[in-house]
């Protein structure tokens, strides 16, 4: 009999594994999966009832949560209610013995055995139990205790039902604040972000204490998208998760059906806009039901005309329907007065504002419109604003290139939001830039009116995603928007040259040599006019203050910076500014009154070091950094370790015998240890010592000491960097085929060969290309290392062994020699 029973045991385990199992799914299909799958379990546990209860009268087995729903993701768990009745004879234990065969299977099962009064009473202080009850069914035993528990709860809202409801409300608030908004985000949480399930179960909730029915076409349409997406989450994750990280979305995208190059976007773009769907729809329902079960503020009866059919009325703006002919202005000047004042739109305004849209064909730009559309950007809650005319559709008459990039992914850890979102926050970046920044209030102080400004801003990565360059494509589509909007020449030139050159000052200030006359010398030939130089420099501050900590941080500002002031000096004069003897004994008073002990040894220091060293390095770095070459002894390695910045970021500086490989060794040893170099920049000194700086990623504790170690044992030949790096890398190489681009840019600089390195990060890589260049015995006058994300750009300017720019035939054999460094590395 008990061989029987396992046996039974294990093919119903078999078959409620098989049950458990992700089922494939389209994003078309919605929740069929999760909807069969939980119907699939209430006969699973009907029959495990009848098998352990028979015919035993008292006991109600209750499905609640979302098994309570009546939808059961792959890994999601089973939580069940047993309500018993007073004349219940079944223990406990007999309870937990029905869900054997549901563990066996995998399923995660919640349980807890109560009456139907002490499942009330718990309600009353514990909010999931509160909740809980809200969706609970039953799926098998004796209904009475059930019915007992709906007469129950139907006393307890009756009672109870408002300070429940506060209690949603405030803990919807609370998620809130702690949230990000899952309609904007690279990687959202499907469940817990703004605009994510537990919003809808949220308003589930509400409509269940009003007892109304809370259901919405859109808001249905959009959760059925999440809970297929979340079945082909929980398959490719094979566990409970609902954050759609960015490296599972590929992998996803294949199981809902969209095997192709673009597959990744089409989901995430589809989840963002469902995403945006549930936080403003059921934002709307959840403040109608918390007015119509809490009864709404007390009204002033405030009414203060700010346009024509436009009030704010208790501090909510009302706009009042017209015909087709105004509705365009009317959305529009609401919406400017939405970023003026920060005052939210009325729920019944937007509907009218969304219907009145939907029938609106592409307008001619009249003056008023292009006024109002100025106010909207320019505004103090321009960001609110913008995001509302994104929820009533208002970009497919006024500007339907921007539905290219609405709700885009972006594939760069550096961003935190999709392109558009970015692009709004870029906005309100930007007027935050011009009042608080110091360089950004500098910029913007003589540079004259910055309409062009907000608008090539608006629209700097509206080319994302066109298959180019996104700058190129970019600055067509935004021509194609100023000619709509009937801007003068001169206003559509200036906002067609910000989107298409956005990225100068960044990329320049990052990648090349600042005290190379060539690069200011270039830019101001290229610009000639400092008010575009202002305004590109505003433009770059909002671009990178909306990216990320790492998209501005204080040392690209600071260089940033600096391109900024030599190149206006260049255009205002025609000289590339320098750095003469003057300024560097003007830079050593200012260390040496910073750090007294250093008097007298400060200037002859600096005087070592070339001119590139001072790019956006601060007093109090230079103080480090004369203390360390000072430092006596014969140790072949000295350093410093920085504290970590926010990002737990660490910068070690080292002073290092100049001798031929010197940075590939360093570089070397960096793999062996496995320490990502996010940036680093290296510097030839006049004394036959090298100065490397390298930002790193979160080192372990103790690695940097490690690191040095082994460094200090390379100089002095105790260890075979080339043999350990191969060895290392062979552990760790790249499943994909990887690919390089090496440039070699002549005309960059008077002095010096740049080149440049793009590839996908990856251990060694760095090695691999400064043991490219060592083994043509050039000198490494600058380097400038930077990893963006899972790219990097490594830049480095060279010479001869004999102080000399490369010839071409020098330079086709570095590109050579570096391409079989990496070709050797990493296949």
């Amino acid at each position: 009999s008990s061989r029987w029973c396992a046996s039974a045991r294990e093919r119903r385990a078999l078959t409620l594994s098989e049950l458990r199992a992700p089922q494939p799914v389209r994003l078309t299909d919605g929740a069929a999966a999760a909807r069969h799958r939980a119907a699939a379990v209430d006969g699973a546990i009907a029959e495990l009832t009848r098998e352990a209860l028979g015919n035993a009268a008292g006991i109600s087995v209750v499905a609640v949560g979302g098994y309570g729903r009546g939808d059961l993701s792959p890994h999601s768990d089973i939580d069940l209610l047993f309500l018993t009745a007073p004349s219940a004879a079944v223990n406990a234990a007999t309870l937990r013995g029905m869900l054997y065969p549901l563990w066996d299977a995998g399923f995660q099962v919640g349980h807890a055995t109560r009456p139907p009064k002490e499942t009330i009473a718990r309600a009353a202080s514990d909010l999931d139990a509160a909740t809980a009850i809200l969706s609970a069914r039953m799926v098998a035993g004796d209904p009475a205790p059930f019915d007992e528990l709906l007469y129950r709860r139907t006393r307890f809202l009756k009672k109870e039902g408002k300070r429940l409801a506060r209690r949603i409300v405030d803990a919807t608030a609370e998620r809130h604040r702690a949230a990000v908004r899952g309609g904007w985000s690279l990687a959202p949480d499907l469940k817990d972000d703004v605009g994510g399930l537990r919003d809808v179960h949220a308003l589930g909730w509400l409509s269940a204490i009003a007892n109304t029915d809370a259901a919405d076409h859109e808001l249905d349409a959009a959760t059925e998208l999440f809970l297929a997406a979340r079945e082909a989450l929980h398959a490719e994750s094979k566990r409970k998760l609902d954050r759609l990280r960015i490296d599972l979305q590929p992998a996803v995208a294949r199981r809902l059906g969209l095997d192709h190059e673009g597959g990744a976007d089409e989901v995430m773009t589809a989840i963002h806009s469902a995403a945006r769907t549930i936080e403003q729809t059921s934002q709307a329902g959840r403040d109608a039901l918390a007015e119509r079960i809490l009864g709404g503020p007390k009204r002033s009866g405030s009414v203060r005309s700010v346009g024509e059919g436009i009030t704010v009325q208790d501090g909510v703006i009302v706009v009042a329907p017209a015909d087709n002919a105004v509705a365009l202005d009317r959305t529009l000047r609401a919406l400017a007065t939405r970023s003026q004042t920060g005052r939210p739109i009325g729920h019944s305004s937007l509907e009218w504002m969304t219907a009145a849209l939907a029938a609106t064909g592409q307008p001619r730009w009249s003056e008023e419109m292009r006024e109002a559309f100025f106010d909207m950007l320019t505004g103090p809650s321009a960001a609110a604003a913008l995001e509302a005319a994104d929820q009533i559709g208002a970009w497919r008459p006024l500007m339907p290139e921007w539905l290219g990039i609405r709700g885009r992914a972006q594939h760069d850890p550096y961003h935190r939001y999709t392109v558009d979102g970015h692009s709004f926050l870029a906005i309100e970046e930007l007027s935050r830039a011009i009042a608080e920044d110091p360089l950004g209030r500098e910029a913007a102080r003589d540079a004259g009116d910055l309409r062009t400004l907000f608008l090539g801003t608006l629209l700097h990565d509206v080319g994302k995603g066109s298959g180019e360059d996104h700058s190129i494509a970019g600055g067509r589509l935004a021509a194609a928007v100023c000619e709509r909007m009937g801007l003068a020449e001169e206003d559509k030139a200036e906002v067609v040259f910000l989107v298409t050159r956005h990225l100068l000052l960044v990329d320049t200030a990052t990648r090349r040599d600042l005290e190379d006359p060539a690069v200011v010398g270039g830019i101001a030939e290229e610009l000639r006019s400092t008010r575009l130089l202002r305004l590109l420099l505003l433009l770059s501050i909002a671009d990178g203050r909306a990216t990320g900590p790492q998209g501005w941080s204080d040392w690209k500002a600071a260089l940033v910076g600096e391109l900024w002031r030599k190149t206006s000096i260049a255009i205002e004069t025609g000289t590339v500014p320098a750095r003469d003897d003057a300024w560097r004994r003007a830079r050593t008073r200012a260390v040496e009154s910073l750090e007294p002990a250093l008097a007298g040894r400060v200037d002859g220091v600096l005087e070592t070091l070339p001119p590139s060293y001072f790019e956006a390095v601060s007093d109090l770095d230079i103080a480090a950094d004369v203390r360390l070459l000072l430092q006596p002894g014969d140790a072949p390695v000295r350093y410093r370790v920085d504290e970590a910045d926010d990002a737990g970021h660490v910068t070690v500086t080292l002073v290092l015998p100049d001798r031929h490989r010197t940075l590939a060794r360093t570089a070397g040893v960096f793999t062996l240890h496995r320490i990502s170099v996010l940036r680093a920049q290296a510097y030839s000194i006049s004394t036959g010592h090298a100065l490397e700086r390298f930002t790193v990623a979160s080192p372990d504790d103790g690695a940097v000491e490690r690191f040095v170690s082994d460094l200090d044992a390379v100089y002095s030949n105790r260890l075979s960097v080339e043999a350990r790096v191969a060895r290392k890398v062979s552990d760790y190489r790249p499943d994909q085929t990887f690919q390089a681009d090496v440039r070699i840019l002549q005309d960059e600089s008077e002095h010096s060969t740049v080149i440049e390195v793009r590839a996908p990060d990856a251990l060694g890589l760095l090695y691999a290309i400064t043991a490219g260049l060592s083994d043509l015995y050039l000198d490494i006058h600058v380097a400038k290392i930077d990893t963006l994300g899972s790219r990097v750009v490594d830049v480095f300017y060279v010479r001869t062994s004999a102080g000399t720019k490369l010839d071409e035939e020098q330079a086709a054999e570095v590109a050579r020699s570096i391409e079989h460094r990496i070709s050797e590395l990493f296949t």
